[in-house]
């Protein structure tokens, strides 16, 4: 099976600052990047383009994480994309949205240890193999 190298990510989170922290991070390792308020504004952005990595916040107005994760999944052309769940709340990280994630963070993230998890994504997918390996 062949794993498309993950290049192109969509950010999720109605908070500024931590849409252009995560967005910092990916650049700098490489990744083309879009950015989206809330769930309704990324179902748009994914209507638009396909991209290989999310990072989702769970609380946001509009459409909130969970809802998001639950119509994504439900479509089969985002069944490969990668799942990054930031929260800052940790009871919001349920069972449930771990089993449709593959990782979750906690806020505040580390720019830095964003931008090194980042670039592993990027080449653990470029030699092949999946990044939920090792999970």
């Amino acid at each position: 099976m062949s794993i498309e190298p993950i290049s192109n990510a969509l950010i999720v989170d109605d908070n500024f600052f931590n849409r252009d922290l995560a967005a910092l991070a990916l650049r700098h390792v490489g990744y083309e990047v879009s950015e989206a308020e809330n769930g309704v504004e990324a179902l748009n952005r994914l209507k638009q383009h396909a991209f290989n990595l999310l990072v989702l916040d769970l609380a946001m107005p509009e459409m909130d994480g969970v809802t998001l994760l639950r119509q994504l999944r439900s479509q089969s052309d985002n069944r490969r994309m990668v799942i990054v769940v930031m929260t800052a709340n940790p009871h919001m990280a349920t069972s449930e949205v771990a089993a449709e994630v593959d990782f979750i963070m906690y806020k505040p993230i580390d720019v830095n240890d964003f931008a090194q998890f980042a670039e592993r994504l990027r080449k653990r997918a470029t030699l092949g193999s999946s990044p939920n390996d090792g999970r």
